[in-house]
C-alpha cells in the first residue's frame, strides 16, 4: 500500500512538473512576499529531507529556509523562493506542496467581465478573465457555493447560476476568481446583480420589405431564442440602424414592440436590442442585410417577360413552318396496310 501511495505521488509530482505554467497544482500553498511561511509535510516519519525544484537539498544552516523536524519554514518571502518542495524519507517521496508568492492586493476586478443573454437561471454567466504573466485560471459562484469552472475552448468561463427571473434579485452574485504562473498566486472577487450584467443576444430580423409605391420601409423582429418568455413580461427596446438609398447615409431609429416603419428608400439594416425595463446593454449588431432595389427588379422583370413573349413568338413561327411529323405516321400507316392486303390478295 506504502509504494502505491509513494507511486501516486511521483506520478503527481511528474505531471506538476510538465504542466505547472497551465494547471493548477493539486496542492499549493500561497504567502506574501517578505512573510513567514511554514510547510508541513504529511507523513508518519519523524524527520524528512526536504527538497526544492531545480536547487537540490535545502541546507538545514540556510538563513532562508530551515528544516525543523517534519516542517520547513521559509523566511521572508520572495520570488525566488516559490516553486514545488518535496520532502523525503529513507523509504523515498513522501510528500510535496508548491509554494506561490500571493499577489492578490495588485488584482482588480477591471480584469474580470462577465454577461448574461438572460434573466434566466437555465443559461450560465458567460465571464472573461484577462490577466498578464498568468496562465491557469478558474472561477466560482462564490454566492451560490458553486464548484470551481475551467475556462473552455474558446477561453470562455461559463459559470452556472441560481437566480430566480420572476423575483427581485436580494443579494449579489459574487465571482470569485483565481490565477497561478509558476511563481505567483492571485485572486479577486467581482460582485454585481445579475440585472447589471444582462446583455441580450441579438434579435431575430423575420420580415424587412419595401412597401408597394409607397416611400416607407417595414422591419418585423423576434426576440432571440435565450430570451425569458413570456415576451411581455420581459418586453425588449430595438434600435435600428439603416442606410438611406439616395444618399448614402446611415440613420438610427430605437422602438418598442417587435414592428417598425421607416420613411425611405433602404440599401441595408441591421437591428440590436435591450431590456426596455431595466435598461441593460446593448446586444450586438445582427448582421448587416441588405435590401434589394425594387426599381431594378421592375425592370428585371420587364425585361424577363419580353424575353418570354418573344420566346413563345419563336416557338409559334417554328410551329407553323414545319410539317406535321403526324402525316407521316399516317402515310406510313396506309402504305403498310395496301401491301398486306395485296400480300393477302395473291395468296
Amino acid at each position: 500500500m506504502g509504494l502505491l501511495v509513494r507511486f501516486i505521488l511521483l506520478l503527481s509530482l511528474l505531471m506538476i512538473r510538465i504542466s505547472a505554467l497551465n494547471v493548477f497544482p493539486e496542492k499549493f500553498i500561497f504567502g506574501e512576499k517578505h512573510k513567514t511561511i511554514i510547510l508541513d509535510c504529511k507523513t508518519n516519519k519523524n524527520t524528512v529531507t526536504w527538497k526544492r525544484e531545480g536547487h537540490g537539498t535545502l541546507d538545514a544552516n540556510s538563513e532562508f529556509e530551515k528544516p525543523n523536524g517534519t516542517k520547513l519554514i521559509v523566511f521572508g518571502l520572495q520570488e525566488d523562493q516559490t516553486g514545488n518542495y518535496t520532502c523525503w524519507s529513507d523509504e523515498g517521496l513522501e510528500d510535496y506542496i508548491y509554494l506561490l508568492l500571493d499577489k492578490s492586493k495588485e488584482a482588480s476586478d477591471s480584469f474580470l467581465n462577465c454577461t448574461a443573454e438572460t434573466f434566466s437561471c437555465a443559461h450560465s454567466l458567460k465571464c472573461s478573465w484577462t490577466l498578464a504573466d498568468y496562465t491557469a485560471f478558474r472561477l466560482r459562484n462564490s454566492r451560490d457555493h458553486g464548484s470551481w469552472v475551467s475556462p473552455s475552448v474558446d477561453g470562455v468561463f461559463r459559470v452556472p447560476h441560481t437566480t430566480n427571473s420572476f423575483t427581485e434579485e436580494s443579494e449579489r452574485l459574487r465571482i470569485t476568481g483565481e490565477a497561478v504562473s509558476s511563481c505567483c498566486y492571485i485572486k479577486t472577487d467581482y460582485s454585481f446583480y445579475l440585472r447589471e450584467i444582462v446583455k441580450p443576444a441579438g434579435p431575430n430580423i423575420t420580415k424587412c420589405f419595401q412597401r408597394k409605391n409607397k416611400e416607407k420601409f417595414e422591419v418585423v423582429v423576434t426576440p432571440p431564442s435565450t430570451w425569458p418568455q413570456p415576451h411581455s413580461f420581459f418586453p425588449l427596446k430595438h434600435q435600428i440602424e439603416y442606410e438611406i438609398r439616395d444618399n448614402g447615409k446611415f440613420k438610427t431609429h430605437e422602438w418598442e414592440g417587435t414592428k417598425v416603419e421607416i420613411q425611405g428608400v433602404i440599401t441595408k439594416l441591421r437591428v440590436r436590442c435591450r431590456d426596455l425595463l431595466l435598461l441593460s446593454q446593448w446586444s450586438e449588431w445582427t448582421p448587416w442585410k441588405h435590401v434589394p432595389d425594387n426599381k431594378k427588379g421592375k425592370r428585371s422583370k420587364a425585361k424577363n417577360q419580353r424575353q418570354k413573349g418573344k420566346r413563345n413568338q419563336q416557338r409559334k413561327s417554328n410551329k407553323e413552318t414545319q410539317p406535321d411529323p403526324f402525316s407521316k405516321i399516317s402515310v406510313y400507316k396506309h402504305d403498310c396496310n395496301a401491301e398486306t392486303f395485296n400480300s393477302k390478295g395473291q395468296q
